[in-house]
């Protein structure tokens, strides 16, 4: 056995978010040299909507992790990771195979967050087009999601990778929005850094004159934030960017609407928005 291989894959392992569980299965199957071997476990996520309840709800993924061995050597490659996720509220499970090279690879908890319609940013090494000829790589930052209205030809949803030049500004778009409760540098910076990394997160705002507590994430396709009320209801546009009204005497309105009828004797006080 490649003492130094059989370290390597189990530090890949570690990256991945699997810790040292998986060694000793790792080192087991390695030891029987066959061409090609997988490894499975099962790990349970808390929905980050029920992380502050007493009654905690649970998503359930299963992870098989793909290896195969040189053809002239004793060196093994972990390849892929195949994924299925069964959440707190759906009767069926969703799956997605996720390719592991080297250079980028999608960790346990990415993967989680994306079949559960998540998007985050992750800087990715890309082909240079400026240079192909010299055929290196350059590290940008990309947002990834899962296109669940589309499906490829394993019968998956594909990933949709989303560039600088697609115009996603985060904290633009987070500025946008009536958050209460930051008027602290510290606690606004640590909100955008948390939906970079595709969390769910909770903010109070207000909503029509009151005070809401909301869950936020990222929505680099539509260059917004998705935002859902304590029932994971979305939450539509129209309820948070309401427009001001004030009221407005009819002289005032005949004066705006360009309006030459005069109605004698309504005494009636009228609102346009503004």
């Amino acid at each position: 056995m490649n003492q130094n291989n059989l370290e390597y894959l189990q530090k890949s392992l570690d990256y991945l978010g699997f810790g040292t569980k998986l060694n000793a299965a790792l080192e087991n199957a390695i030891s029987k040299g066959e061409q090609f071997f997988s490894i499975g476990i099962n790990q349970r996520y808390i929905p980050a909507e029920f992380r502050s309840q007493v009654e905690k709800k649970f998503d359930d993924m299963h992870f098989e992790l793909k290896f195969n061995r040189s053809k002239n050597g004793e060196v093994y490659f972990l390849n892929a990771m195949e994924t299925s996720l069964l959440r707190y509220n759906a009767t069926e499970p969703i799956g997605k195979k996720f390719v592991l090279d080297q250079q980028n690879r999608m960790s346990a908890l990415q993967s989680y967050k994306l079949l559960c319609g998540l998007s985050f940013e992750k800087p990715t090494l890309i082909l240079d087009t400026e240079n192909l000829e010299s055929k290196q790589y350059k590290k940008i930052d990309l947002w990834y999601k899962l296109n669940f209205n589309a499906v490829d030809k394993l019968g998956e949803h594909p990933i949709k990778w989303f560039f600088p030049q697609h115009g996603y500004d985060l904290e633009q778009s987070f500025s946008r929005f009536p958050f209460l409760e930051l008027t602290d540098i510290d606690l606004r910076e640590s909100a955008i850094k948390a939906l970079r990394y595709g969390n769910l997160i909770s903010l109070p705002m207000e909503i029509e004159g009151k005070r809401q507590e909301v869950y936020i994430s990222a929505d680099p396709e539509d260059k917004t934030l998705n935002i859902y009320d304590q029932q994971m209801q979305s939450i539509h546009p129209d309820l948070i960017f309401v427009e001001k009204i004030r009221p407005v005497s009819p002289q005032a309105e005949r004066s705006m609407t360009g309006e030459q009828e005069h109605q004698q004797g309504s005494g009636e006080t009228r609102y346009v928005r503004r």
